[in-house]
C-alpha cells in the first residue's frame, strides 16, 4: 500500500518592503536655466492672485453695495415673492451674475499682467536670482537687477517707474567707489501659497539683501500692491519704506487701490549667506 505525501502548502512570500520616501529638505540656492518655467509661473500666479484681491476690495466696498442693493429692491418690489417666486429668483441670478461679470471685467487688467510676466525674461536678465527648492517643487523665486534711474530730483529720488537701463559692468566692489549711485530692484519675489506664512518670503528676501549689501549698493526698491497684506508686513519688518504710491488707472484707482514703492536706504547687513543651503 503506497502512502502519498502531501506537499505542506507553501507559506505566502513575504511582501517586498516598502520603497522609503525620501525625506525632503528644503534648498535655498542660485536661480539656473531650468528652474524657469516653474518660476515664471509661480510669478505669474502671484500677478494673478492679485485680480482675486481686487475682487474682495470690491466686494467689500460700499459702492458695490450701492449697485447691487437697489436692483434686486426693484424685482422684490415689482413681484410678490410667494406668487413668482421662480420669477424672483431668476432675475435676482441674473442681476448677481451680471454685477459679478462687471467686476471681473473690471480687474482684467491684472490678469493681463500676469499673462504678460510669462513672456518675460526678467530672470534672465537678473544680475542675481535664487529660488527655493522643497523636496522636487519649486516654492519660491526672488531676483535683483541694478539699474540706472531717468529721475534723480529731490522730490522723488527714487522713482522706479523711471528705470531707464540696466548697469552693465558698473557694480560697486566692497573696497572701489564710483559717483553714480547704485539702485537695484526688485525683479521677482514669490513665494507658492501655502508656504507664505513659515517665512520663506523673507527668507529669500534676505539672500537677496545680502548680496545688495556685499555690492555695497545705495538703495533696494521693491513695488507691491497695496492688496498684498503679508508682502507688506515682510517688507516693513526687513526695514523697507514706502516712497511713492500710484493709484492704478480708472475704477481700481478711485477705490483706492494702488502700486506702492518701498525703499530700504542704506542697506544693513543681514546674516544669511547666498550659497547656504537650508535642511
Amino acid at each position: 500500500m503506497s502512502t502519498t505525501t502531501t506537499p505542506a502548502a507553501s507559506s505566502p512570500p513575504s511582501p517586498s518592503p516598502a520603497p522609503e520616501t525620501p525625506s525632503k529638505h528644503l534648498l535655498i540656492r542660485r536661480y539656473v536655466p531650468t528652474d524657469h518655467t516653474s518660476a515664471v509661473k509661480l510669478v505669474a500666479e502671484g500677478y494673478a492672485q492679485r485680480r482675486s484681491l481686487a475682487n474682495i476690495r470690491i466686494f467689500r466696498h460700499p459702492y458695490f453695495y450701492t449697485v447691487l442693493l437697489p436692483l434686486l429692491a426693484i424685482v422684490f418690489a415689482q413681484y410678490d415673492i410667494k406668487e413668482n417666486l421662480g420669477t424672483v429668483i431668476l432675475l435676482t441670478s441674473g442681476i448677481i451674475m451680471a454685477v459679478m461679470s462687471l467686476v471681473g471685467r473690471m480687474t482684467d487688467p491684472l490678469l493681463d499682467v500676469a499673462r504678460d510676466i510669462t513672456r518675460g525674461d526678467f530672470l534672465e536678465n537678473a544680475d542675481y536670482a535664487f529660488v527655493a527648492i522643497y523636496g522636487e517643487e519649486l516654492i519660491g523665486v526672488c531676483s535683483m537687477q541694478y539699474v540706472e534711474l531717468a529721475d534723480h530730483s529731490a522730490k522723488d529720488p527714487l522713482n522706479v517707474a523711471n528705470v531707464v537701463s540696466p548697469t552693465t559692468g558698473k557694480r560697486k566692489s566692497k573696497t572701489g567707489s564710483r559717483d553714480e549711485k547704485q539702485h537695484a530692484i526688485l525683479s521677482s519675489w514669490a513665494v507658492l501659497r501655502r508656504y507664505r506664512n513659515v517665512g520663506m518670503g523673507s527668507d529669500l528676501l534676505g539672500y537677496i539683501l545680502q548680496v545688495a549689501s556685499q555690492d555695497k549698493a545705495d538703495s533696494l526698491l521693491v513695488q507691491c500692491s497695496s492688496l498684498e497684506s503679508r508682502a507688506r508686513k515682510t517688507l516693513k519688518s526687513r526695514g523697507f519704506n514706502i516712497v511713492s504710491e500710484t493709484p492704478l488707472p480708472g475704477n481700481l484707482g478711485r477705490l483706492g487701490i494702488k502700486t506702492e514703492t518701498w525703499s530700504i536706504n542704506p542697506i544693513e547687513s543681514v546674516e544669511e549667506h547666498p550659497d547656504q543651503a537650508k535642511n
